[in-house]
């Protein structure tokens, strides 16, 4: 295969794996089923990152190309089945039967064909990447059969209240029927329930949030979406687990009420505020809060939820500095970024939310530092800390590791 033949069809693979990243995102929003929704923002990362890859080789090949501004091929039936599909087996059908495995066919082929030492780097990729297709087929249909399970007439019937939602993004996400909302205050003194508002409120309305960013904002650099996809798979990661450990203590999916304030205060802003209520500000209260909530968890000697959420609050950390960084690369100055930081404040507070959590919540300067606040922000943070009576010299003592725990956005 010459060099020019391998160039147009990593393009083709890349242009699909984008498209396909595309549609995941708005599954996310538009699927109702819980379940799905974390296959999704999996799959989505997936994607993203088998066209960071292909878009890599290119470049070696001496060819840059921007994954966002590739042409779309109207020849790709298969996808345009995936974007207009609306029920969940038709999603499933559409992409996991037919559009997956006629790019695995594709790479295997191209893989087949090029030349064995010239281009083993492609067929490295290729390879990779064939093998992942096979991995999440089998990780959509073995969720989809659970889904199934939970609601044995999904193909006739919608599993959300308000029916399947259009491929666009909706006023609100879709939720499966099992859930509910109520304007109660939830208390989180009961494990069970903190593990649930924080599977259905904080998790997967930040797979959403996310999705949302990466399909708002198309002019945003294609660093921007490999940041955003990264954060749907640690978000899943985290749903995966927290309801896993949620059932293991007895507990169930829709328990418990649901709240869309995540959605809504991201909702119609532009992206620099959509950052700063999300990652700078939301995922802050988090890391804080979840370093806080986890010492109670060990207290009340629940090791093995303390434990399961160490990861979760150093993820937290990376989405923070997620936020930062591309804050400062929009903001421009730092005046201009405090006046987003301060929009974000209002924003949450009109929708209910926290804006400095609650006063026991201790200071963590290790954690803001690699979340990519500037000593000027931190020794804000510390006098605001200190005006509400946080005790937060508490745990400077402690090696970093004994501090990571759980929390909440």
């Amino acid at each position: 295969m010459r060099v020019a033949e391998t160039i147009d069809r990593l393009k083709d693979h890349l242009n699909r794996c984008v498209r396909i990243s595309n549609v995941l995102a708005m599954w996310t929003i538009t699927t109702p089923e819980a379940e799905l929704k974390t296959v999704f923002g999996r799959h989505l990362h997936w994607a993203v990152q088998a066209a960071e890859r292909l878009r890599a080789r290119l470049a070696e090949l001496a060819v840059d190309v921007d994954p966002r501004k590739l042409p779309v091929q109207s020849a790709a039936d298969d996808l345009k089945a995936c974007e207009d599909a609306l029920t969940t087996p038709d999603k499933i059908r559409a992409l996991y039967q037919r559009a997956l495995p006629n790019l695995q066919a594709s790479m295997a082929d191209h893989a087949r064909r090029t030349g064995a030492i010239a281009d083993e780097p492609t067929i490295r990729i290729l390879d990779d990447l064939v093998a992942g297709i096979a991995v999440a087929t089998s990780e959509a249909h073995r969720a989809f059969e659970g889904v199934c399970r939970t609601f044995p007439n999904i193909e006739r019937e919608s599993s959300a209240a308000e029916g399947h939602l259009p491929p666009r993004i909706p006023f609100r996400p879709a939720r499966d029927r099992r859930f509910s909302e109520t304007a109660a205050d939830p208390n989180l003194t009961d494990t069970v329930k903190l593990l649930h508002v924080f599977y259905t409120d904080l998790e997967l309305s930040t797979i959403e949030a996310c999705s949302r960013m990466i399909l708002e904002f198309p002019a945003m650099p294609w660093q921007f979406v490999i940041d955003m996809a990264r954060q749907c798979w640690d978000e899943a990661r985290h749903a995966e687990a927290f309801r896993t450990r949620l059932l293991e203590l007895g507990g169930h999916l829709g328990a418990y009420a649901v709240s869309y304030a995540l959605w809504e205060m991201g909702a119609d802003e532009p992206v620099d505020v959509s950052l700063a209520v999300q990652q700078r500000v939301g995922e802050w209260i988090g890391v804080d809060g979840a370093i806080w909530q986890a010492q109670q968890l060990r207290f009340g000697g629940d090791e093995a939820t303390s434990l399961l959420f160490d990861y979760v609050t150093l993820d937290e950390i990376t989405h923070v500095a997620f936020g930062n960084k591309w804050l400062r690369a929009i903001a421009g100055s730092e005046a201009r970024l405090k006046q987003v930081h301060d929009l974000a404040l209002d924003k949450r507070s009109a929708c209910g939310k926290s804006v400095s959590g609650p006063l026991t919540f201790p200071y963590n300067d290790w954690a803001c530092e690699r979340g990519g606040y500037t000593e000027a922000e931190r020794d804000e943070l510390r006098a605001r800390f200190l005006k509400y009576g946080s005790q937060f010299k508490s745990l400077e003592t402690q090696p970093e590791p004994d501090r990571v725990a759980i929390g909440g956005r």
